[in-house]
């Protein structure tokens, strides 16, 4: 493929993501424009109601004759008067004769708005005053009628207005009140706020896209890709289970497991097991960068496949400030590691077997503020050091490393690490704050796992491209 043809497919490909995420980042931020749309909606309202004014409108219609009475019976005459004088009339308005004698008769200061039409090819000649006041605009057209022959005569010549109808005193404004105009003026703002700050969050955040992007972004391979699995808690319901969010997690043990989900936790494994054979280590560190990547699914089921090849192993929740893995796990009330390190419960007490013969777990137990001094004890080394000699594999659950101190206090227990990113969620900078909190930590970073991939056709089979995430901070 030439260099150009390849080019292309980059610039198709960056926009056809560009797109992607500017649609799915819009749908996440439909609230804002909901929000704004109400907002603006409520105060264009409030402002139309406060500024509008009824306008009344009182209005007479005429048949125009000219006196003369050579042409009194020629229509054309009587025409050509009555279209002259509307179109005379404003300037004998504005030119003050009329408007002086109005206001002098009335006693007002100020004109109203006074207009005057014919219908055409007729000696059919309309007069209206419009005003806020009914009855002032009424009596400025009574007045209107008796002085404009008098003073349109200097301009046309001598006629004679007889009245054919006139409105009385109105009782109904012309300009009825309406919101319509300001509910639309609010929603398309509301749009266009929507769209502008869908717009700039995407072009603010770098996220990685997919598998390529990560081992750019970190210098380091991607040893597993994830599947994003949707409606698995429907599923669940149909079966007669319980409703729990929990469930919606794609785990290994449960009866019915997503398409290619299984496959991907076990290739994982796999890997996981060649890096850590090469390094002899035992005790793996699973990290994010931030919360809802889902490393705590990439961590209990990792420690699943683990147990179900027949490696005795150990699941350790550390996420003392939000734990998770008993509840992903269903089970519920026990005691686990903040009893143990705060005294209240011994070792063997916080140990507890699953159902996968050779897999236990030490869950978080009660939520902790403080979790980075709890952490910090020594008390933490003595119970890893003792469970080397009983595990083949030890998996420490951690918080996310680029906002909390905790996982650095666990990282010198671990003899290697494995971090979790998820697709299109973190930023770039935030990845490799956390990269280099590893790194920091002296213990080898063995890979990343691209998690919550989108499923996507390709010829002849299944793949994935890019990844959602479950578990932490996703409940």
């Amino acid at each position: 493929m030439s260099s150009e043809n390849t080019e292309n497919n980059g610039f198709q490909l960056d926009l056809r993501m560009l797109v992607s995420d500017l649609w799915k980042e819009a749908v996440r931020l439909l609230w804002v424009g909901v929000l704004v749309a109400v907002v603006f909606t409520a105060a264009l309202c409030y402002r139309s109601y406060r500024v509008w004014s009824p306008v009344y409108q009182a209005t007479a219609t005429f048949t125009v004759y000219v006196t003369n009475p050579l042409q009194v019976d020629v229509r054309s005459y009587n025409s050509a008067t009555a279209e002259q004088m509307a179109k005379t009339f404003p300037y004998i308005l504005t030119s003050g004769a009329l408007s002086d004698v109005v206001t002098k008769r009335l006693g007002i200061s100020a004109m109203p708005a006074v207009s005057a039409s014919v219908h055409e090819n007729t000696n059919i000649f309309t007069l209206s005053v419009k005003d806020t006041d009914p009855k002032l605009a009424y009596d400025v057209l009574n007045a209107v009628i008796e002085c404009y022959p008098q003073v349109a005569e200097f301009v046309v010549g001598p006629t004679v207005m007889n009245l054919l109808d006139e409105s009385g005193v109105p009782d109904t404004p012309v300009n009825a009140f309406s919101y319509k105009p300001s509910v639309k003026q609010g929603v398309v703002l509301g749009v266009l706020v929507w769209l502008a700050v869908s717009v700039f969050v995407v072009a603010t955040r770098a996220t990685v896209h997919n598998e390529d992007e990560l081992k750019r972004l970190m210098n380091l391979s991607c040893i597993g890709t994830f599947p994003q699995v949707r409606g698995f808690e429907k599923r669940a319901r149909r079966k007669g289970k319980k409703a729990k969010l929990t469930n919606a997690y794609p785990v290994l043990t449960r009866e019915r497991s997503a398409f290619g989900f299984a496959d991907a936790v076990n290739l994982l494994r796999i890997r996981v097991e060649k890096e850590m054979r090469e390094l002899n280590g035992k005790v793996l560190l699973v990290s994010s960068a931030i919360p809802g990547e889902g490393k705590t699914t990439v961590c209990v089921n990792l420690a699943l496949s683990l147990a179900q090849k027949g490696k005795r192993t150990l699941l350790v929740d550390c996420d003392l400030r939000n734990p998770s893995t008993a509840a992903m796990l269903g089970i519920s009330n026990v005691v686990g590691m903040t009893e143990y390190l705060t005294g209240k419960a011994e070792a063997n007490a916080i140990l507890h077997a699953m159902e996968t013969p050779g897999f236990y777990a030490v869950f978080g137990g009660k939520p902790f503020s403080n979790a980075a001094e709890l952490l910090s004890q020594k008390k933490l080394k003595l119970f890893i050091d003792q469970m080397r000699n009983v595990f083949d594999y030890i998996l420490l659950d951690t918080p996310p490393s680029s906002i909390l101190s905790d996982a650095s206090e666990v990282a010198s227990l671990a003899d290697c690490a494995l971090m979790v990113i998820r697709q299109n969620y973190a930023s770039k900078d935030q990845i490799l704050e956390s990269v280099q909190m590893i790194t920091d930590s002296e213990i080898p970073l063995i890979g990343s796992v691209l998690n919550g991939a989108e499923r996507k056709k390709q010829a002849g089979s299944y793949g994935y491209s890019g990844y959602g995430g479950y578990g932490y901070g996703s409940k």
